[in-house]
């Protein structure tokens, strides 16, 4: 009965696609146009992830130069990733000591870090590791590093949790423990469901239908593939089609004894494998096709075992070959050619010598890599160890400097302290010093601004009540005189001129009045007397007002904040008005979070604010000493032939 081909999920634990050659290229471009360390890092990794399974020999200058950059921008999970991508490497060369040496620096690197990442990785090394330990046939070490990498990807719901199992159940069946490698591999078809992985669990599934035929349970394996075959053919993909057709085909030819059936099933298999143009997957079928033909005669059977033998000779398989010539010797015995039969027999007979004594030559050479692992891990250990009391010799040296040094430290920090304190007080009083002349200027600034208001006021009640109400009398009493005095025609309209004109004079007198003292903003507070403030300078068509106000109806007014506020918008304008040369002006008043924030824009000629301080005339002094005494921030923005913006906050506190 022969066995029965093992689909084995890929050595290396990340899962790789089977990407075609135009992406592998695109991912190896990528390397060279990647901006940034990080990122070439990264695209080291796709390239080597995505052509892992062909084992290529330029692995490892990007291996090597992953660890220098992650080094060189401490950048753990590159380096660490690297490492891993090492262990694979390594392995695969035969190096397995420097593969060993990696792991070991994966140790060192991700202990007491329990960041998911990294954690996931120091997983990928115990797998790793794991296939390296059975490669060289320890076992024992092999189980253990898997059964660490499936606790590690359990706890963090990695996929490749159900990879470690699958690895453990081909471990056990390796050395025949059959209830341990059925145990595993239930966990590892578990752990597929629960990702709901459909590559690894038909992967998975087949591989269990492989351990039941090679435990002649064929009924169940039967069952399995049943279940596999719908996954199988939605992952669409050559390399399963394959296998689980030849599979299938073993059923059908050692379990339900229907021939034509099974060989349908090694020709699909066959037809597939040829896609994949892996030698070993064409073989497989191959190999099943010629036993059942030899067996049962058939006409074709010659043509089948030449393609058998020429596959297995070219791809230099010497197992295979081995087969091959078996079966011509078989094939000629049933031809009655015994000469030929007998020169295949002598030709079996030499190439089987050659692999018994090559079998012989590799089992001593794993004793010796086994001894030489077990060594380089001893090596590993010491070296740990004498790092360990180097260092314990360094943290004394080191305790004693630090003691040393840390009583310098104290010492010049109190003198550093006193020092310090010495400079702060110093700072305080003059800063206390700066502050009380700033209070003086403001209480000097407060008490010209409450004079001038004062004054102003004054001087408008003097006009508006004294001289408007004499020119007020003066005027009707010329009113009277008009009636009862018996004129001219000339001198008629040059006596109702004058009216009119002493009329002129008592509006502009009060116009003055009023803005020397806005009798709205006494009696209707800010928002009328700005509104309409600018709703006059309008009416003149010197120039066009825009005034918005928002969020001021609970604003509680105070009088000199109100005064303030009124007469620097007001210097703006009759500064816009003199020498911006502007057609609109836009000023708008809104208050929020306790902030009155005012904005005055025009579309004039601008300025360059660079030279503002050079401004001779007084207005921009008093614009600026008003803001300062409001505890206010103002800021302009200007350029030439770009308008002007000055933007104003005031805390109402």
């Amino acid at each position: 009965m022969k066995k029965t081909a093992l689909l084995i999920l890929s050595s290396f634990v990340f899962i790789t696609t089977y990407a075609e050659i135009s992406y592998k290229d695109s991912l190896r471009n990528a390397i060279s146009k990647a901006p940034t360390d990080s990122l070439r890092i990264e695209s080291m990794f796709q390239y080597m992830k995505a052509t892992l399974n062909d084992n290529t020999s330029d692995f490892e200058p990007y291996i090597k130069e992953m660890i220098k950059l992650s080094k060189k921008i401490n950048y753990k999970w590159g380096l660490s990733t690297a490492y891993v991508l090492g262990i694979s490497y390594y392995r695969h060369q035969a190096d397995y000591e420097t593969a060993l040496y990696y792991a070991s620096l994966i140790e060192d690197l991700c202990k007491n870090d329990t960041s998911r990442d990294i954690s996931i990785n120091l997983g990928h090394m115990h797998q790793n590791r794991g296939n390296l330990f059975s490669t060289i046939g320890d076992y024992q070490k092999a189980v253990d590093d898997y059964l660490k990498a499936a606790s590690i990807f359990k706890k963090y719901k990695h996929k490749t949790e159900a990879s470690a199992y699958d690895a453990l159940a081909i471990c056990f069946e390796d050395i025949s423990n059959i209830p341990k490698a059925v145990e595993y591999s239930d966990k590892a078809i578990a752990a597929a469901k629960k990702f709901d992985d459909k590559r690894i669990l038909a992967n998975t599934l087949m591989n269990r239908a492989s351990k039941e035929m090679n435990w002649n349970n064929f009924k169940a394996a039967d069952s399995i593939l049943n279940i596999a075959g719908p996954i199988v053919f939605k992952l669409d993909n050559t390399k399963s089609y394959s296998m689980y057709y030849n599979n299938k085909g073993d059923i059908e030819a050692y379990f339900k004894n229907n021939l034509t059936r099974a060989l349908e099933y090694y020709n699909k298999s066959y037809d597939y494998a040829k896609l994949t143009g892996s030698p070993d997957l064409i073989l497989t079928p191959l190999q099943s096709l010629v036993s059942i033909k030899m067996d049962n005669n058939y006409p074709d059977t010659k043509q089948t075992l030449d393609l058998y033998y020429k596959t297995a000779s070219e791809n230099d398989f010497l197992i295979e070959t081995s087969i091959a010539l078996d079966f011509y010797a078989d094939w000629y015995e049933k031809q009655g050619d015994y000469k030929m039969a007998y020169e295949y027999v002598r030709k079996f007979v030499k190439i089987k010598d050659s692999l018994t004594a090559a079998e012989t030559k590799e089992q001593t050479s794993l004793m010796e890599v086994r001894f030489r692992v077990a060594n380089k891990e001893q090596e590993i250990k010491q070296l740990k160890n004498e790092q360990k009391i180097q260092h314990l010799t360094i943290r004394q040296k080191n305790t004693l400097n630090y003691i040393l040094i840390g009583s310098v430290v104290a010492l010049l920090s109190v003198l550093l302290l006193t020092y310090r304190i010495y400079k702060n007080r110093q700072l305080i009083q003059q800063q206390r010093i700066s502050e009380l002349e700033k209070e003086k200027q403001l209480q000097a600034t407060e008490a010209v601004l409450k004079g001038q208001e004062e004054e102003r006021s004054r001087i408008a009640k003097d006009l508006h009540d004294g001289l408007g109400g004499l020119l007020s009398s003066v005027k009707y009493s010329l009113n009277d005189m008009k009636e009862n005095v018996i004129l001219s025609a000339d001198n008629a309209v040059s006596f109702t001129r004058s009216i009119d004109m002493l009329d002129s004079g008592i509006q502009e007198l009060r116009r003055i009045a009023h803005n020397m003292m806005p009798e709205n903003l006494m009696k209707f507070g800010l928002d009328k007397a700005l509104a309409d403030y600018c709703q006059s300078i309008s009416k003149t068509n010197i120039v066009e007002i825009s005034y918005n106000s928002f969020q001021l109806e609970d604003y509680i007014e105070n009088s000199n904040v109100s005064i303030t506020v009124y007469r620097v918008i007001q210097e703006l304008i009759n500064n816009t008005i003199k020498h911006a040369n502007a057609t609109q002006i836009i000023v708008q008043v809104f208050k929020e979070n306790n902030i009155l924030n005012i904005t005055v824009e025009d579309n004039g000629k601008g300025f360059d604010v660079n030279n503002i301080s050079n401004f001779k005339g007084a207005g921009w002094t008093n614009i600026q000493n008003r803001i300062n005494y409001l505890k206010g921030k103002i800021q302009v923005d200007s350029a030439p032939t770009e308008g002007t913006s000055v933007n104003i906050e005031i805390p109402l506190t």
